[in-house]
């Protein structure tokens, strides 16, 4: 299979078999064509060269949605196989449907919610609801786990498992290689469009398959410095509410020179901590910011000149003008105060500090790789001298090897002097980096634990709301 997009060889003679009843992961750093060969797969992308032989139905979830923002759950599942009564749309039956299928495979959503209110997580069961129920013969899951919380992917896996057992042949598109050792037969390693290993999983393991993703050993993180100092950011009783979540009565502080890690499975109340943060959504409580108020009233760009630097959750709606090339994104939120004949210069740094791929300025964002998308957002972030970054899952969606990159980049912020506010779904990553840990639960805090004593059951059991 080969596919070019304009200078770009992004597929470059790949040759892939998936077996029935067998779960094939296809690992690679971003940009290394496994989106591209999936979406081949599928029939989404026309390639230049190569064929495609498969039996049955072939079905996809995408890693950015395809989802119809304004219709309900059961609409989107069910689009253009709604049960009928008569002429009718039976609404009744649609919704049971939907109701069984979510229950059978462990992914609850509400069917007459709409999808423009939803969590990321939740938009990511819809999709996987919608090509379950197909009944693929060829399932490919393009990053299926990436705004799962911990707790959900075990139970997306036994799902994913049993779908084999019965005979269906799996393609897994991710960056988790736990996962892939945990639960593939065989795994395919691809680098810069071209295969370069493939393996029964039985027989390698995820320190070589890293190695092999990125053509050599994987970087070590930044070394820490103890440089905390006084309250950066106080929080005193702030309660918040955005389209998906309800932030209750938190208090907690961030200092200078530390990382605070806000674990909880999604959906308890982070994106409203984060929205009133950024300030695109009202509160009340007190928010003390290098010993000054921040107003409820007071605007994003005010909070930008400030030095609050956020990292959203949705990079592709919130963070990006895909239309845009990287060179403008790279701009927005300095627009105002970097000159325009410098744009070229500040997208050249987060090219060359964060390895975009391509390193090319005036690449169209929405035509590059997710993780790439992603790296043009944190490098945009970290490079203009940031005093406070709210990071909301700052590595979602990135290959092993650009996530150290990225995690690197906030130790680096943080031994600089910034208060860093990590908001993340992956307990690996916060007790990586965090400094001290702050359990969410049901749009409040439930735990504090200084690094020294981080205790991983403990905080698991306090995300499930188990006190």
């Amino acid at each position: 299979m080969r596919k070019r997009f304009g200078a770009v060889q992004a597929v470059d003679g790949v040759d892939l078999e998936l077996h029935p009843g067998e779960i094939h992961a296809l690992v690679g750093e971003n940009g290394a064509g496994k989106s591209t060969l999936a979406a081949i797969a599928y029939g989404a992308v026309r390639a230049d060269e190569g064929s495609v032989d498969a039996g049955g139905v072939v079905g996809l979830v995408h890693q950015h949605f395809k989802l119809i923002e304004r219709l309900r759950v059961w609409e989107n599942v069910l689009l253009n196989r709604e049960p009928k009564r008569g002429w009718a749309i039976d609404v009744a039956a649609a919704r049971e449907r939907v109701r069984a299928l979510a229950s059978t495979y462990g992914l609850a959503v509400d069917p007459d919610a709409l999808v423009e209110t939803l969590p990321v997580g939740i938009k990511q069961r819809v999709e996987l609801l919608r090509e379950l129920d197909r009944e693929p013969t060829v399932l490919l899951l393009d990053e299926p786990t990436a705004a799962l919380a911990p707790s959900e992917i075990a139970s997306f896996f036994t799902t994913i498992t049993d779908l084999a057992k019965r005979g269906t042949a799996v393609l897994v598109v991710t960056h988790k290689l736990a996962e892939v050792i945990a639960y593939s037969q065989r795994v395919t390693v691809m680098r810069a469009g071209r295969v370069v290993a493939s393996h029964l999983t039985s027989e390698t393991n995820a320190d070589a398959i890293a190695r092999e993703m990125v053509g050599g050993d994987v970087p070590a993180l930044a070394a820490r410095a103890a440089t905390v100092t006084a309250p950066l950011l106080e929080v005193r009783g702030l309660a918040a509410r955005s389209a998906t979540s309800a932030l209750a009565n938190a208090t907690f502080d961030v200092r200078a020179g530390e990382i605070v890690g806000v674990a909880g499975i999604e959906g308890n109340g982070q994106t409203a901590l984060a929205d009133a943060l950024a300030g695109v959504v009202p509160f009340t409580g007190e928010l003390i910011y290098e010993g000054a108020p921040l107003r409820a009233d007071d605007t994003p760009a005010s909070r930008l000149a400030r030095g609050i630097r956020v990292i959203p959750q949705d990079r592709r709606h919130e963070a990006l003008v895909l239309d845009w090339n990287v060179r403008d994104n790279v701009a927005l939120g300095r627009q105002r105060t970097l000159a325009l004949a410098r744009y070229g210069d500040a997208a050249r740094d987060v090219i060359e500090r964060f390895d975009v791929r391509p390193a090319d300025p005036n690449a169209i964002v929405g035509q590059l790789s997710g993780g790439n998308q992603q790296k043009i957002v944190v490098g945009r972030t970290l490079t203009s001298v940031p005093k406070l970054v709210v990071a909301y899952q700052p590595t979602r969606g990135i290959d092993i090897g650009a996530a150290a990159l990225v995690q690197s980049r906030l130790i680096e912020a943080r031994n600089a002097g910034a208060g860093v506010l990590l908001i993340s779904f992956e307990l690996d990553e916060i007790f990586a980096l965090a400094d001290r840990v702050l359990v969410i639960a049901n749009g409040a805090f439930v735990g504090s634990f200084d690094r020294a004593a981080i205790d991983r059951g403990r905080i698991g059991a306090l995300m499930a709301g188990h006190a």
